[in-house]
C-alpha cells in the first residue's frame, strides 16, 4: 500500500512540476489601482482565475504552455481580452489599463459597485447555473450561504437568520417578484421565478440592508438579467426536466433573451415512502426585451407565464419508526386523489432615462395574476402494530382507523404596482429615491376540513364510551376552515438614501444614510423605517473592512398574514416590526498563495407586533394577532476562496437562537418556528490538473432541527438534525477548442458537458413533518413524514 501511495505521489508532483507565471497590476485611465478585477481564462477547458487585491496586483500560475486567451473583467469597467503563448518556466508581466463604464443605461447600478461596502454578497451567475440539487437555480446557492438555512430540498424557499419564507425581498430588474399563496409542501412546488439563464448579476443580503429595499424583515435578493451583446443560446435535458434559452440583438438597439423551462418531480416522488401515481408538470416562459430609442432612452419588458399541475393518486404507504427496542410500523392504504394548478401571469415595463450623464430616471409599470386551485379527497385506512423490537418476530396489534381529507380551495390575486426611481451621481456617492403604488385585489375561498376514526370511535363523538356511537354528539371535523374574502387595498411606499465616502488619514469611511416610509389603507397603518450603515477600511497592511448596520424594518402584512387558521380576517392587523444592530468584518487575505475572503457578522434582532405561526410543510398558517415579542441573535462566518486553485469554494458556519414570548400564554419565551440553533454549508468544487474536462461538485448542508410543538401541549420538541449532500461529476464533452469538432457538425456548439448527479449521498432520512395517529389506548404516535431518498440523475447541457 505505502508503494501505491509513493507512487501515486511522485506522478502528481511530476505532472505539477512545471509551472509558469503571469503577473501584474490592473489601473484605470487615471493611474488608480483597480481591486477585485476577475482575471481568468476563455478556454474553460482549463478553469484559471484569479483576483486583483487591494492595489491593483494579480499572480497566477499556470501548469501549461498552450495558448491563452484571457479576460480582465470588473463591475463599472470594460473588459479588456488579450492572448498569449508561454514558454517553460516564464514569468509574464502583464500590466492592463481598464476602462470606466458610464453612459450605458444598463450599467446603471453598478458603476462604482459599493456592494462590499454595503454588506452585499455578490455571487457569479455561473455558479448558479452549475450548482447540484434537486431544484436547478440560484436558490441552491443562496441555501449555502451565510445566515441562511433550508429543511427541505423539495422547495426553492428558505429561511435567514430566524426569518420565515414570507420574510426575504426577491427582486428581479427591481422588480418584486411574488409567489404562490396556497401551496402547503415540496411536492406542489413548481419553478422559482428565476431563470438562471438568464441572469447577469446576483447580489444577496442576511440582514441590516439598505432603505433602497423594501419592507420585510429578513433578507433580500437581487438579480439582474442580462442584455445580451451577441447571439447565443443553450438547452439541457435530465430526467428531472429540461430548459432551454435564446438570446441576441436584432440591429444595433433591440436586444432579446427568451427563456423556456420544465420541471417533472415523478421520478423523485416514486421514491417517497407514500406509493402511487404522481404526475406533475410545471413549466415557465419568460422573455426580456431592450430597446435603446437613443443614447438617453431605453424601454425594457420582462414578462412570465408559469404553468403548475399536480396529481396525485395515492395508493399505500409503509412506514418503520421507534427504537431498536420498540420498533413500529404504520400501514397505510388510500383511495382518492388530489389535483392542483397554479397558474400565473407577470408583465413589466421599464423606462430608464439618464438625462444628464450624472442622472438616471426609471419608470416602471408591472402586473401580476395568479390563479390557485387545491382539491382532494383523499381517504386513508391504516394500521398500527408493533414488531417487539431487537431480535423479535412477533406483531402486536396497537389499533387500526381512518381518516378523510377534503380540501376545496380556491385563491384569485391580482397586484399591480407603478414605480419611480432616481439616481443622482456625486464625485464621493450618490443619492437615489424611490415612490411606489401597489394596488391589490385577492378573492379566497376556502373549504377544508379533516375527520379521524381512529381505533374504533370517531374523534370526537362519545368520548366517555369507546366505540359507542352518540346520535346526540355527532362526529365532529378536525382542521375545519370555512372561509369567503375578497379584499382590496392600496399600499403606498417611498424611501431616499445617501451614499458617501470620508477619506481619513487612517482610513476610509463608507456611509449610507436612509430611511423608508410605508402606507396600508386597509388598517390605516403609517411608519417610517430610518436605516444607517457604517463601512470602516482601515489604512493598514490586511486589506480587511468593518462594518455597522442598523435600522428599522417594519413588514406590512399580506394576505396570509392578517387571516389566522378558521379563516377569519383581523381589521385591525398590524405590520411586524424589527430593529436590526448588526456588526462584521470582511478580510481578503492569501493562503498557500491563492486569494481567500473570511465573513463574520454579529447580529441582534428585537421583534414587536409579532404575528405567531406553525410551519406545515412549507405552508405557513398565521394566528393573525399582533400579541407576541421576541429577538433573533447569532453569529454568521463563512470562509470563501481558492480551496482548488483556480476555481472558487466555500464553507459557512451559523450560530442562531429565536424566540417568542407570546401574550397570554403564560410560558415565556419559547423557540419560534425557525430556530435552527446552528448550521453548517459547503459548496465545493475540485478537478484534476490534467483531467480538466471533468470537475467533482459538492453541495452539503447539516444543520440542527427546528423545533416543532404537538397537537392540544405547549410541550416543545425538535425535528432531527438535518443532513444533506449533493454531488456531481460534470464532463466536458466538448470546449470552443475541441479539435475534433472543428470538422463536423459539432462545430456549431461552444460547449457539450455532461452531469451526474447523485442526490442524497448519505442517503439520510430527513424528516419534514409528522403524522398523528391514536392506538386503542388512546396513546397519540408522532409517525415521521421522510423526504427523497438518494437518487441518481444525468443532465446534458448544450451551449450555442
Amino acid at each position: 500500500m505505502k508503494r501505491y501511495i509513493f507512487i501515486i505521489t511522485t506522478l502528481l508532483i511530476f505532472f505539477n512540476s512545471q509551472s509558469q507565471i503571469i503577473k501584474g497590476e490592473i489601473k484605470d485611465e487615471n493611474g488608480n489601482a483597480v481591486e477585485n478585477v476577475n482575471v481568468g481564462t476563455l478556454n474553460l477547458s482549463k478553469p484559471t482565475g484569479t483576483i486583483s487585491d487591494i492595489n491593483g496586483k494579480y499572480s497566477l500560475k499556470l501548469n501549461s504552455t498552450v495558448k491563452y486567451q484571457f479576460r480582465y473583467s470588473c463591475i463599472g469597467y470594460a473588459d479588456f481580452d488579450t492572448s498569449f503563448t508561454l514558454s517553460v518556466n516564464e514569468i509574464k508581466i502583464i500590466n492592463v489599463h481598464l476602462k470606466k463604464l458610464s453612459t450605458s443605461l444598463d450599467q446603471v447600478e453598478i458603476i462604482g459597485d459599493k456592494s462590499r461596502e454595503e454588506g452585499i454578497t455578490r455571487i457569479n451567475p455561473e455558479t448558479a447555473k452549475t450548482s447540484v440539487g434537486v431544484n436547478q437555480g440560484i436558490e441552491n446557492t443562496i441555501k449555502a450561504q451565510e445566515g441562511v438555512s433550508s429543511n427541505n430540498e423539495l422547495s426553492s424557499q428558505y429561511s435567514v437568520r430566524g426569518g420565515n419564507f414570507d420574510e426575504n425581498l426577491v427582486y428581479v430588474n427591481d422588480i418584486e417578484i411574488f409567489r404562490p399563496l396556497l401551496i402547503r409542501n415540496g411536492q406542489q412546488e413548481g419553478l422559482s421565478f428565476i431563470n438562471p439563464d438568464m441572469i447577469s448579476d446576483i447580489k444577496f443580503s442576511s440582514g441590516g440592508f439598505d432603505a433602497k429595499y423594501g419592507d420585510k424583515m429578513s433578507s433580500v435578493l437581487d438579480i439582474k438579467y442580462r442584455k445580451p451583446q451577441q447571439f447565443s443560446g443553450s438547452a439541457s435535458v435530465s430526467l428531472l426536466g429540461a430548459a432551454a434559452h435564446l438570446e441576441g440583438l436584432i440591429g444595433k438597439d433591440f436586444t432579446y433573451q427568451i427563456g423556456f423551462r420544465n420541471k417533472s418531480t415523478r421520478y423523485l416522488l416514486n421514491s417517497l415512502e407514500t406509493e402511487g401515481e404522481y404526475n406533475s408538470t410545471f413549466n415557465d416562459l419568460q422573455v426580456y426585451l431592450t430597446y435603446d430609442i437613443s443614447d438617453k432612452l431605453e424601454v425594457a419588458f420582462l414578462g412570465n407565464i408559469s404553468d403548475n399541475k399536480y396529481k396525485f393518486i395515492p395508493q399505500t404507504r409503509e412506514t418503520q419508526f421507534g427504537s431498536i427496542y420498540t420498533s413500529m410500523n404504520l400501514k397505510v392504504y388510500f383511495d382518492g386523489q388530489e389535483v392542483d394548478r397554479f397558474t400565473s401571469l407577470f408583465g413589466a415595463l421599464s423606462l430608464n432615462y439618464r438625462p444628464q450623464k450624472d442622472i438616471v430616471l426609471k419608470l416602471t409599470a408591472s402586473a401580476f395574476n395568479t390563479k390557485e386551485k387545491e382539491t382532494y379527497d383523499i381517504q386513508g385506512q391504516y394500521w398500527l402494530y408493533e414488531t417487539g423490537g431487537l431480535g423479535s418476530d412477533e406483531e402486536f396489534d396497537r389499533g387500526i382507523g381512518t381518516y378523510l381529507e377534503h380540501a376545496r380551495n380556491s385563491l384569485h390575486a391580482n397586484i399591480y404596482n407603478i414605480e419611480h426611481k432616481g439616481y443622482k451621481y456625486y464625485d464621493n456617492g450618490f443619492l437615489t429615491w424611490g415612490v411606489k403604488v401597489q394596488a391589490e385585489n385577492i378573492d379566497d375561498k376556502i373549504r377544508e376540513w379533516k375527520m379521524v376514526d381512529s381505533a374504533d370511535y370517531t374523534i370526537p363523538s362519545n368520548p366517555d364510551v369507546i366505540g359507542q356511537y352518540d346520535p346526540v354528539t355527532p362526529p365532529a371535523l378536525q382542521n375545519y376552515y370555512n372561509s369567503n374574502h375578497d379584499l382590496s387595498s392600496v399600499r403606498m411606499t417611498a424611501f431616499i438614501q445617501r451614499q458617501f465616502t470620508k477619506y481619513k488619514n487612517y482610513g476610509t469611511y463608507y456611509f449610507n444614510i436612509g430611511a423608508r416610509g410605508q402606507y396600508w389603507d386597509y388598517n390605516n397603518e403609517l411608519f417610517p423605517s430610518p436605516r444607517l450603515s457604517v463601512s470602516l477600511k482601515p489604512n493598514i497592511q490586511k486589506d480587511i473592512l468593518f462594518r455597522f448596520a442598523t435600522g428599522l424594518y417594519a413588514q406590512s402584512p399580506f394576505y396570509r398574514e392578517l387571516r389566522n387558521e378558521q379563516g377569519i380576517l383581523n381589521e385591525n392587523i398590524k405590520s411586524q416590526k424589527s430593529l436590526h444592530i448588526v456588526l462584521s468584518s470582511d478580510w481578503n487575505f492569501k493562503m498557500l498563495d491563492r486569494n481567500f475572503k473570511f465573513i463574520t457578522a454579529a447580529y441582534y434582532k428585537y421583534f414587536w407586533d409579532l404575528i405567531p405561526y406553525r410551519i406545515d410543510n412549507v405552508r405557513i398558517r398565521y394566528s393573525a394577532q399582533n400579541n407576541a415579542v421576541g429577538y433573533a441573535t447569532g453569529i454568521d462566518m463563512k470562509l470563501f476562496g481558492e480551496f482548488i486553485r483556480g476555481i472558487d469554494s466555500w464553507l459557512t458556519l451559523s450560530l442562531m437562537q429565536t424566540k417568542q414570548d407570546i401574550e397570554g400564554d403564560n410560558q415565556g419565551y419559547i423557540p419560534r418556528p425557525t430556530d435552527q440553533l446552528f448550521n453548517v454549508s459547503v459548496s465545493f468544487q475540485d478537478y484534476l490538473p490534467n483531467m480538466p474536462w471533468m470537475r467533482v461538485y459538492l453541495n452539503l448542508n447539516y444543520g440542527s432541527g427546528y423545533p416543532y410543538y404537538p397537537p392540544n401541549t405547549n410541550v416543545v420538541f425538535r425535528y432531527p438534525h438535518y443532513l444533506r449532500a449533493d454531488m456531481a461529476f460534470t464532463f466536458r464533452l466538448k470546449d470552443e477548442e475541441s479539435s475534433w469538432a472543428k470538422g463536423n457538425f459539432m462545430k456549431h456548439f461552444k460547449k457539450i458537458w455532461l452531469n451526474l448527479e447523485w442526490l442524497n449521498v448519505f442517503n439520510n432520512k430527513n424528516v419534514i413533518s409528522y403524522t398523528y395517529v391514536q392506538d386503542y389506548a388512546g396513546v397519540s404516535f408522532a409517525v415521521p413524514d421522510y423526504l427523497t431518498p438518494t437518487r441518481l440523475n444525468a443532465r446534458l447541457t448544450f451551449e450555442f
